[in-house]
Order: C-alpha cells, then sequence, then structure tokens
C-alpha cells in the first residue's frame, strides 16, 4: 500500500486546505476592516485593540514588536485608544518603572459586541464536533498560528518600511508624525486627493481597479504605479490627515484630477509630467507656498479663499490666463501676474507654469 502523503489524493487535499486557510484569512481581513469602519476607528487601532484582548496587558514596546510598528506609532495608537476610553496606562505590577496599555471593561464592550455575530456563529460550528475532533483542531489552529506568527517576523526583518497591498483600501497610523508628504509616481486618471482632521491614521486610500505599490516611512507616503499608462491607474481616493501640514509631488502626469484641500495645510506642490482637467480647491496658506505645474497643462483651475493673493509666473508660454478679473489671451515666457495685494502679504501662493499651458484658471473660492 503506497504512503499516503505520496497520493495524488492526499496532495490534493492539501490543495484544498490551504486554498480553504487563505479564503478564511482574506474574508477575516475585510471582516476587521467592516468592523473598523462600524467603529469609526483605524484598522490598526482595531488590532491593537484584539491583541491586548487576546494576550492581556503588555507595553508599548512589546505591542510595538508584535505589530511591526515603531514604538512611536504604538505610542499615537495607544493615545488615541485612551482618548477613546478602551484602555488605560498603568504601572507595570513586576517593574513599576514600566508602564502597561491594559484595556477597559467599559470601553471594549463595543469592540466585542463587533465581533458578537461571527464569534456565535463560529461556535454554533464548533458544537458540531466530538472532542477528538475539536482537540485536533485545536492543535491545528496553535501550530498555524505559530507558523504564521513566524513567517511573519522573517519577512518584517527582510523588508521593513514597506507596505504593499494589491486591492482594496490601505492605511498607515498617524504615530508621532508632525508633517507629511504625498509622492505620486506615475500616470494617473480621475483620482481624488482630500483631507480629514479626525481620522487617527496619517492617510487612508481606495482604489477601484489597480492600486499602486505603497511605501510610508518618516511622514512619506509614496504611491507608485508600474509601468507608464495603465488605464484606470490611480483611479480611486486618497485622504490626508488634516490635522498636519503636508508636501504634494505628483510626477508622471495626471487628468481628471479633483484636490480638494480646503481644509489641508499646504506646504507645496509640484506636479511634473503634465496635467489635464485638474481642479484644485486650496486652504489659507501659511508664508510663501510654492505650486509648480511642469511639463504642459491644460483646463487647470485652481481655488484659493476670499482675499489670499497669488502670483503667477509663466515659462514656456501659455496660451490663456484668468487670473480673478484679468484676462489674458496669451502670456509669453516670463510673464508674471500678481492678484490684488500679493507684495504686501505675508501668506500668500506662488504658481509657477513651466512647459506650456492653456486654459489655467485662478480664482478666489
Amino acid at each position: 500500500m503506497p504512503n499516503a502523503e505520496s497520493t495524488p489524493a492526499h496532495a490534493a487535499l492539501i490543495r484544498r486546505l490551504v486554498g480553504a486557510v487563505r479564503r478564511q484569512v482574506a474574508w477575516t481581513v475585510l471582516h476587521n476592516q467592516t468592523i473598523a469602519d462600524r467603529l469609526g476607528m483605524g484598522v490598526t487601532d482595531l488590532h491593537c485593540v484584539n491583541l491586548l484582548d487576546i494576550e492581556g496587558p503588555m507595553t508599548a514596546g512589546r505591542l510595538a514588536e508584535l505589530m511591526g510598528l515603531t514604538t512611536g506609532a504604538v505610542t499615537g495608537v495607544l493615545d488615541r485608544l485612551e482618548r477613546a476610553g478602551a484602555l488605560r496606562r498603568e504601572a507595570d505590577p513586576a517593574d513599576r518603572r514600566r508602564v502597561v496599555a491594559r484595556l477597559v471593561p467599559e470601553g471594549i464592550e463595543r469592540v466585542r459586541a463587533a465581533y458578537a455575530a461571527v464569534g456565535s456563529g463560529v461556535e454554533d460550528l464548533y458544537a458540531g464536533y466530538d472532542d477528538a475532533q475539536l482537540a485536533f483542531l485545536v492543535e491545528h489552529a496553535e501550530r498555524n498560528a505559530e507558523l504564521t506568527r513566524r513567517i511573519t517576523t522573517e519577512m518584517r526583518l527582510r523588508d521593513p518600511g514597506t507596505a504593499r497591498e494589491s486591492e482594496g483600501r490601505l492605511s498607515a497610523p498617524l504615530g508621532d508624525v508632525t508633517s507629511g508628504r504625498l509622492e505620486i509616481v506615475a500616470s494617473v486618471v480621475r483620482m481624488r486627493i482630500d483631507s480629514n482632521r479626525e481620522m487617527p491614521d496619517l492617510y487612508r486610500a481606495s482604489f477601484e481597479r489597480r492600486a499602486p505599490r505603497i511605501r510610508v516611512g518618516g511622514g512619506t507616503v509614496n504611491l507608485t504605479f508600474p509601468g507608464l499608462w495603465h488605464a484606470g491607474a490611480g483611479r480611486g481616493q486618497v485622504t490626508l490627515n488634516g490635522a498636519i501640514p503636508w508636501a504634494l509631488d505628483i510626477r508622471g502626469g495626471a487628468a481628471d484630477m479633483d484636490l480638494e484641500l480646503s481644509a489641508l495645510t499646504v506646504s507645496e506642490m509640484t506636479m511634473t509630467g503634465g496635467a489635464s482637467k485638474v481642479d484644485f480647491q486650496l486652504s489659507r496658506p501659511v508664508g510663501t507656498v510654492a505650486l509648480r505645474i511642469r511639463g504642459g497643462a491644460s483646463r487647470v483651475t485652481i481655488r484659493r479663499p476670499a482675499g489670499v493673493p497669488v502670483r503667477v509666473r509663466v515659462s514656456g508660454g501659455l496660451s490663456r490666463l484668468t487670473l480673478d478679473a484679468q484676462r489674458l489671451a496669451s502670456s509669453g515666457a516670463g510673464t508674471v501676474r500678481d492678484s490684488l495685494g500679493y507684495e504686501a502679504a505675508v501668506d500668500r501662493y506662488e504658481l509657477s507654469v513651466e512647459g506650456g499651458a492653456s486654459r489655467i484658471t485662478v480664482q478666489q473660492a
């Protein structure tokens, strides 16, 4: 009789089991995202709550190790959860010099209630197995969890600081970041960028089709789309944390782009590689804020708050420029136009248009 492990039937069962586990993991991730959305919290914060609920109280350092985050980022997570009443910090009984995070029963009840449906369903499923089957499932789950933990730890050591997701919603914790930088590399179409001052994350993003490779580090969020111009590349939305100032660097061109930045402090903005049908809604600047459009532009509209002055500097030629009440049919290289009060203002915008452009409109909101 051949060894069962070498038979085609055994190999087929292994493939089915691996596929089933992958589906379970995928739906668990989506379920956690749904729970986080329902509770109005970030996925990273929810992971922290679940770890504390499963493993018990622990220090920020231990949480950072388990979650693969910096201690500063974990401190930001704990700050948000403490403000929300989900946990408290207290002295470690084993070492009074250390502080541990402990869940508050009243605060954690909402999270447990959100998981109640799936928890009840799983308990009903397990109730149909006898003791021997349950003992086998326990052993399998414990060994599988340890295997996943070990592989995850090894992956973090090999490639730290890189976040890659092929599709769906993406985010990163704000942590101790005090200023941000958004870099978008390659041509994108139909993308919206906006802000949210209240969210706990540095950024959040969602994409309809092809999602980019994302790298996050030191407050910089880099979105890189492979190739040159893929149909639908970039189609989606990026929301930036509006509590910190941001620099924007969009390289490779953009079309049908909506930048709703009226609640975001922009420290500078550069768009390289051409822009077509791009609409900017800006907030009040702090100091002189440079806006640069390089490589050609067409049908670009920039709206700023009333009373905020702006200078438009053209190099390469511009076929039509509208600056508030001023309308120029043609502007050659070296053209400079200021709105009322620009020279005397401290807080103002300076727009540089390089490489030739047509139909640029700069107006007050």
